[in-house]
């Protein structure tokens, strides 16, 4: 049985290395192709470097989850929710100015969910979550 966990456990962190490893790829790519901080105001400029900022920090996260697990935990959370968040200021700009085809709220902040690599993110935030409750009841049952 102790096996299975710390294989499960393994696997976990596996998943959510390459879950990392490809968002960080994604937000260098996004600041590369999005000029790194392009925007016509402040606020643009703010939510434009977030949306590539943030996910380019998941690497970070994942390497600080072997250093503390509290920590790695706090910030790939951190960096998924910060993320899901500022698609949605972006989504509610964009709604704003009219270039929006629905007027329902929650639609709109459901609209998060459609881009892919928000899945990614929390993908990589569940997997580190159930790889540290493995881990701790292997340790709690040793």
């Amino acid at each position: 049985m102790s096996n299975k966990r710390s294989l499960l456990s393994v696997l976990l962190l596996v998943i959510a290395g390459i879950a990392s490893l490809t968002m960080t790829a994604f937000g260098l790519f996004a600041g590369a192709w999005g000029g790194f901080g392009d925007g016509s105001n402040w606020l643009d400029t703010i939510l434009h470097s977030l949306f590539w900022v943030l996910p380019s920090m998941s690497v970070l996260a994942f390497g600080a989850y072997f250093l503390s697990k509290r920590v790695g935990l706090v910030c790939s959370w951190a960096i998924s929710i910060g993320t899901a968040f500022t698609i949605f200021i972006v989504n509610l700009q964009s709604c704003l100015a009219g270039r929006c085809t629905t007027t329902n709220p929650v639609i709109i902040a459901l609209g998060v969910f459609v881009l892919p690599h928000i899945w990614i993110l929390l993908g990589a935030s569940v997997s580190l979550y159930i790889a540290t409750v493995v881990s701790n009841k292997q340790t709690g049952a040793s």
